[in-house]
């Protein structure tokens, strides 16, 4: 609930925001000339095109022969989707694809995302850590990451969060 509140004020203020650049621009226009209220513009625009080099928010990763990525499995797989948190605006997940070959359960790849509305707000994964122990059907797994509380881009608040727990790995 508090993260749909976040979002619906980052909107306000980000609506707030645009009629304040606008009425800047007009009376920077009127008092200094067009070419300054022109070079302003350029310079709130270069600002929010900045490109965000530290998204994390779907980091993958690969378990399978890491020796040689190359070797291919060559059983059946399947995903297993598990729900890490759900809130009423979004939720965290866990892919897991499971390779199965004569009743043996292979780990292949482990995915992490958010997905729901996600304004003012950024879901950055750290870690993810799968174990299955041999002649098991379930794995445990630890998920950490940082949530980011963000007003208008600029992080004001950085939450770790530890996801922990089994996974029964059927289909």
């Amino acid at each position: 609930m508090f993260e749909l509140i976040w979002g619906i004020f980052n909107g306000f203020l980000l609506i707030y925001f645009i009629v304040i650049c606008f009425k800047s621009v007009k009376i920077i226009k009127e008092k200094i000339g067009v070419f300054a209220s022109l070079i302003f513009v350029i310079g709130l625009l270069s600002f929010m095109s900045k490109p965000n080099e530290k998204n994390l928010a779907d980091k993958n990763i690969d378990f399978l022969n890491q020796s040689n990525p190359k070797k291919a499995f060559d059983g059946n797989s399947f995903f297993k989707e598990i729900k890490l948190e759900n809130n009423l605006a979004s939720d965290i997940g866990l892919s897991i694809l499971v390779g199965e070959k004569e009743n043996e359960y292979v780990i292949l790849n482990a995915n992490c995302s958010r997905a729901g509305f996600i304004s003012g707000t950024n879901w950055n994964v750290e870690n993810i850590d799968i174990d299955k122990e041999k002649d098991k059907n379930y794995c445990n797994y630890i998920v950490n990451g940082i949530m980011e509380w963000k007003i208008l881009g600029i992080t004001i608040y950085s939450e770790h969060k530890l996801f922990n727990g089994k996974a029964i790995l059927k289909k």
